[in-house]
């Protein structure tokens, strides 16, 4: 057995290097200003053209942004922001590198999901908030596992995260519960918050306009055009209703016009203005769009996870059903249900795997601590091996045909 997961962990290794290379061609050849980066391109321009007091009372993304914006004198401003996606990915590598003690095997499932991913290298704040909520996660979990903490690094990062994006809230949950968990270990360390206060009060500094002009914190914001009333909430629900009526590709959004027109024709009253509204708005399709996004969550994870996403729902259920006893390991597993559960509920519309991107991460860490302390079956990382070369075959092949067409 030993023999035969060598072999199979080499030809994963291989297949995923040659996975990757395929991918960053492709990620070269991606325009400029696809999807959200051109919100974040228009964001830097506007900061060239009218200055950062405007844009910050504009809304945007200031941390992702005050990083990028000295590349923007040598790159054009697709690059320099795709730059620093990049710079925060092999940050986080090295972050890895220099607090875990983990095989070589880690790296390559990260580098897998990477790969699945793709968007972690476009030039969105995407990476900043996922890096960020990932390293005050992997706090978390050294905390606990290794009774080793970093308390300026865990802070900084959450700091990072809830000034990168208003989607931090939709994490409040399970980043309570780690702060419980701080809390609970506080004897067994030096709570130092010298440098997070720092860093709090100058970034909540430069964020006055905003809190002046808009009484919010500054967030990057996808505006509709000035003529149209509609907002995101609507626009996204519509998407669903449209959707179920097989009248809209599943993934796909109207057009602001396209929602404007649907509101004008039946009402203000037809569609919720905000996600907070739509759980409530009919609750018979909330529950509906709960379980069907709930499962296929789960079987779209499957395809950046592998088994790693299965295990980390079963492994932790037995042990529980064995022992009966709530314990600090089950973060992780737990953090990841709970999430894929919060999105489901709240997003009637298509949940985006991109939103679960530091929970999946910490899935890998999870699996990867348990394969390093051999504390998983031979048989099922073997098993894990075979089905990542699977996938890495299908996403690598469906890859070269996008290169070269």
């Amino acid at each position: 057995m030993a023999k035969v997961l060598h072999v199979f962990k080499i030809v994963f290794k291989i297949a995923t290097l040659l996975y990757a290379i395929v991918v960053a061609v492709y990620i070269i050849q991606i325009s400029a200003g696809r999807g959200d980066e051109f919100y974040f391109i228009s964001d830097l321009k506007l900061i060239n053209s009218d200055g950062w007091i405007t844009a910050i009372k504009k809304g945007i993304s200031i941390p992702y942004l005050l990083l990028a914006y000295p590349f923007t004198f040598i790159f054009k401003y697709h690059v320099a922001l795709r730059l620093v996606s990049l710079i925060l990915t092999l940050g986080l590598f090295f972050y890895f590198k220099k607090r875990f003690n983990f095989s070589t095997s880690f790296y390559f499932y990260l580098t897998f999901y990477l790969c699945t991913t793709i968007f972690f290298f476009y030039g969105t704040n995407d990476t900043f908030f996922n890096v960020s909520l990932i390293v005050f996660f992997s706090e978390i979990f050294l905390l606990y596992s290794y009774k080793k903490f970093n308390s300026n690094i865990a802070f900084i990062a959450l700091i990072m995260a809830f000034f990168t994006r208003a989607l931090t809230l939709i994490y409040l949950p399970i980043i309570l519960i780690g702060l419980f968990v701080i809390y609970k270990f506080r004897v067994n360390f030096a709570l130092k918050l010298r440098y997070s206060i720092v860093v709090f009060i100058l970034i909540l500094s430069v964020n006055i306009p905003s809190l002046k002009e808009n009484g919010t914190l500054s967030y990057d914001l996808k505006s509709p055009p000035k003529s149209i009333k509609a907002t995101w909430g609507q626009r996204q629900y519509l998407a669903q209703l449209l959707i179920n009526k097989d009248e809209l590709k599943k993934g796909s959004h109207p057009t602001w016009t396209e929602t404007q027109e649907y509101i004008n024709l039946n009402g203000k009253k037809s569609l919720p203005v905000s996600i907070s509204d739509a759980i409530f708005f009919d609750f018979k399709l909330t529950i509906k769009e709960f379980l069907k996004d709930f499962g296929n969550t789960l079987f779209l994870g499957f395809r950046q996870l592998g088994l790693i996403l299965i295990l980390i729902l079963v492994i932790p259920l037995i042990n529980f059903s064995k022992n009966r006893k709530l314990e600090y390991n089950y973060f992780l597993p737990a953090s990841f249900l709970i999430m894929i559960a919060i999105f489901s509920f709240i997003i009637i519309s298509n949940v985006e795997l991109r939103w679960l991107t530091p929970v999946f991460v910490m899935g890998i860490v999870w699996y990867s601590n348990l394969e390093d302390k051999k504390l998983l079956n031979a048989k099922l990382v073997l098993v894990n091996y075979i089905v990542f070369i699977v996938l890495i075959s299908y996403g690598g092949f469906r890859m070269f045909e996008k290169v070269i067409s």
